[in-house]
């Protein structure tokens, strides 16, 4: 990359340079042209107390920079929209001022990175209108925390002069190929094992698959187990979830104890995939929140039916809920269930009941495709739960 000596330069009797002073404003201006680095009406400042866990306005974050210095280690100005390159290929581009940060911006936008896009789809929270939010200074929470994580993590080299991979695109693909194939946990190992002996001294590939799963979790669904009436009666949540039978037909909630054991085992549990966060991300990308509202702008035409949306059940339904229907941004679903055998028509009677709900706000050629179908629960049982 270009040389960035200048950030840690030491200045004589307490006074910045000329050089670091031009830097800094070059780092701002990068900053300030990627619009998705503004989050409340602010930047992550990176100066030696702040450390990219404030935001605040690009004004103050000059002064900070200014008065405290960077923080150690920052040369890649990875939390602020730069993606990794080379510093072979970086030394390969620039030419010109080494205080400008105009020369890693363009090799920046030359090479997409698809695993910082994934844990920016998967995590980071919507912009908003920036000049209506106002900046306030303060820690970040649990899941800014692993989102910072995840993105230090997409830019970093597997290795110091890798460019092939990051250290979470390195581990996303081998992940995959576990799960592809069926790999069991001690396999994986085996093979990281191999793996991180012919790689370079330092590399930074996880040493084996606990480490990779904690370190993948935040991207990860993520369920709630919830006791159910074995006759699908109702379920022990909330309110209902300390009582030890069913209110409809009374049957038992626990297996009866055998022997000694302690433990109280359900007769019958689901598996719930909370949704919410999948649906704020819907807002959240842009490649998806302009359709959100599609349902109620598109043009329709009369006696022909290309939407739900389109139905006399759907315009019965906003007539009797119109405060409901008056905010387009409302979520309606479909929701559809069916039995499988996961284990193949010739093994054991035993089946999975998975529900689905489709999002209906959407067009056509997006609400019935597969990434538009969240998994809302699983409910295992021979018989059908509706």
């Amino acid at each position: 990359m270009d040389d960035r000596s200048w950030m840690y330069r030491d200045s004589p009797q307490g006074l910045r340079r000329m050089d670091y002073c031009n830097g800094v404003q070059g780092f701002i201006n990068f900053t300030i042209s990627i619009p998705r680095n503004f989050t409340g009406g602010g930047i992550r400042c990176p100066c030696r107390k702040c450390q990219n866990k404030k935001y605040l306005h690009p004004d103050v974050v000059t002064m900070h920079l200014l008065h405290k210095g960077f923080m150690e280690n920052y040369q890649c100005w990875y939390a602020h929209g730069e993606v990794f390159v080379s510093k072979k290929r970086m030394e390969e581009r620039v030419v010109g001022s080494t205080s400008s940060a105009s020369n890693v911006h363009e090799a920046a936008n030359d090479n997409t990175n698809p695993y910082r896009n994934m844990v920016m789809d998967a995590m980071r929270m919507n912009q908003g209108n920036v000049s209506q939010c106002p900046i306030i200074e303060e820690e970040p929470n649990a899941n800014a925390a692993r989102f910072f994580d995840l993105l230090k993590d997409s830019d970093e080299p597997l290795w110091d002069g890798c460019t092939n991979h990051s250290k979470l695109s390195a581990i996303a693909q081998v992940f995959t190929i576990k799960s592809d194939h069926g790999l069991s946990e001690v396999g994986y190992d085996k093979i990281i094992e191999w793996a991180r002996s012919i790689l370079p001294e330092g590399n930074m590939l996880k040493e084996n698959f606990y480490t990779v799963k904690s370190m993948m979790k935040p991207l990860d669904l993520g369920y709630q187990k919830i006791d159910i009436c074995p006759n699908f009666c109702m379920l022990y949540y909330l309110e209902n979830a300390e009582m030890t039978e069913c209110m409809t037909c009374e049957h038992s909630r626990y297996k009866p104890r055998t022997g000694s054991g302690k433990t109280l085992v359900a007769y019958k549990k689901l598996r719930y995939f909370p949704f919410t966060s999948r649906l704020q991300r819907l807002f959240m990308s842009l490649r998806t929140a302009e359709h959100m509202t599609w349902h109620q702008s598109h043009n329709t035409v009369d006696e022909v039916m290309v939407h739900p949306s389109d139905g006399e059940a759907w315009k019965h339904f906003n007539s009797v809920h119109p405060h409901f229907s008056a905010e387009p941004r409302n979520i309606l679903f479909g929701l559809c269930t069916d039995g499988f055998n996961p284990f193949g028509s010739f093994a054991a009677p035993y089946s999975y009941w998975p529900v689905i709900l489709t999002v209906y706000n959407l067009p056509p050629g997006m609400c019935m495709r597969s990434e538009f179908m969240f998994l809302y629960m699983v409910i295992p049982g021979s018989s059908s739960p509706i």
